[in-house]
């Protein structure tokens, strides 16, 4: 009976959510300012669900707000239904009158060259060209279409290879590229669930792509394994991971000013050496300590061998610290020296 109530709540919940689904997308919109009277924003539609449904809401959107819309589709050159992808998401926007951009990347030949999996290669070459056509078209805002099951994969993805509290934030919400442009994420309060009941109601067409059922990707094994087990343990698992994806976008915002504060006001920097007031360092708190190291270190270094450079600036009697075989750590006359050999 204890289970039955939870998955009861459940389902009422989501028939709630789909209801007010235009509701809860308009609310998200509003409460992060992602979409203001006057914005000219390129949406990137794959012909998914999700996309076609952040396209169909925002055609929405544009009714009640004097926005610009176009639609960029990109085909990976990976599989051959993305020919078919891109002429549904082609038609969509003929229906709509909105303007459709179509690019082909060759993603095998440039993860070959670059040495990386298929699937970084995807990503760089999408956010490279997004950039790129945005500011051919001068849009000042690129629309993605993660969702609220796409935050809570990361954020587990992110644990399960280890991570700071960066890793909890997961995808941000809102990310600036350059000071002309920025990428807004407008279904992250939505999960898949109820988008895809959102496609039904409005009898939107779109595309399955097969490869989300291959577990030759982590992201997948997270999606079709380790999700279905907790939300087993709790239905409302991934509005959880998404609350706990604000709360520490939050957290890391406030520690950031005060990390900034300090390195402006305690640290000069040059080409070949780094120094830090240490008696200013030591006063702060242990948790603005890492995050300052974090910032200020020359080379990326783990959370493991931060606490050892911390441990070591405790240390009254060792003056040096071999960062790596270019960099030395120094301590003297109150002050900390990162210098280059």
């Amino acid at each position: 009976m204890l289970f039955i109530i939870p998955k009861i709540f459940h389902i009422l919940y989501n028939i709630t959510r789909i209801m007010l689904i235009w509701q809860t997308f308009k609310h998200h919109i509003t409460e992060n300012n992602l979409v203001v009277s006057g914005d000219k924003i390129l949406l990137a539609v794959s012909g998914g669900a999700d996309s076609i449904a952040m396209a169909d809401l925002f055609h929405r959107l544009k009714k009640i707000i004097d926005i610009d819309l176009i639609l960029i589709n990109f085909n990976h050159n990976l599989r051959k239904e993305s020919i078919n992808e891109t002429k549904l998401v082609e038609n969509f926007a003929k229906k709509y009158k909105i303007k459709f951009i179509s690019k082909t990347l060759d993603t095998k030949q440039f993860a070959l060259k670059n040495n990386i999996s298929i699937e970084t290669a995807g990503r760089q070459l999408r956010y490279f060209n997004l950039e790129n056509i945005a500011k051919t078209e001068r849009c000042n805002k690129i629309a993605t279409a993660h969702n609220m099951n796409d935050q809570a994969e990361t954020i587990l993805m992110w644990l399960t290879r280890g991570t700071g509290t960066d890793g909890l934030v997961g995808i941000p919400i809102l990310r600036k590229l350059n000071k002309n442009l920025l990428i807004i994420r407008p279904l992250l309060a939505i999960s898949r669930e109820l988008i895809e009941a959102y496609t039904k109601k409005q009898k939107l067409k779109y595309c399955t792509d097969k490869s989300n059922f291959s577990q030759d990707f982590t992201r997948n094994k997270i999606r079709l394994n380790v999700l279905p087990e907790l939300k087993k343990i709790n239905p409302l698992v991934m509005e959880h991971i998404f609350e706990l994806s604000k709360i520490s976008t939050r957290e890391n915002l406030y520690f950031d000013k005060k990390t900034s504060n300090f390195i402006l006001k305690n640290t000069k920097t040059s080409k070949n050496k780094i120094i830090v007031n240490l008696e200013s360092f030591l006063n702060c708190d242990k948790a603005l300590r890492h995050r300052i190291l974090k910032n200020i270190l020359p080379v990326k270094k783990s959370s493991g061998h931060i606490n050892g450079i911390l441990k070591w600036m405790d240390d009254e009697k060792t003056q040096n610290y071999m960062l790596d075989k270019q960099w030395i750590v120094k301590k003297n006359a109150g002050r900390i020296f990162f210098i280059k050999k």
